[in-house]
């Protein structure tokens, strides 16, 4: 008798989870008065976090300071 592969259950497959990941920061930013610049950057940083802020406020054309400010705005959950 051939032994049986593993599925996984409906919706659990690597394009399901990469459209819920994917939602994330896009619903995060919903609502913000962003520039279209800051909020590419602020997606960038989500998607590429080995990047430093210098790096991607330099591609995009920002202030370090002021994507550093939105992205811990915006994606870091206070706990107080």
């Amino acid at each position: 008798m051939m032994p049986q592969l593993a599925t996984h259950p409906a919706g659990h497959d690597a394009a399901t989870r990469h459209q819920r990941a994917s939602a994330v920061p896009v619903a995060s930013l919903r609502g913000h008065d962003l520039t279209v610049a800051e909020r590419f950057a602020l997606l960038d940083c989500y998607a590429t976090p080995d990047r430093t802020f210098l790096e991607i406020a330099t591609t995009y054309g920002l202030d370090r300071e002021r994507l550093q400010d939105l992205w811990f705005d915006l994606f870091i959950k206070r706990t107080v």
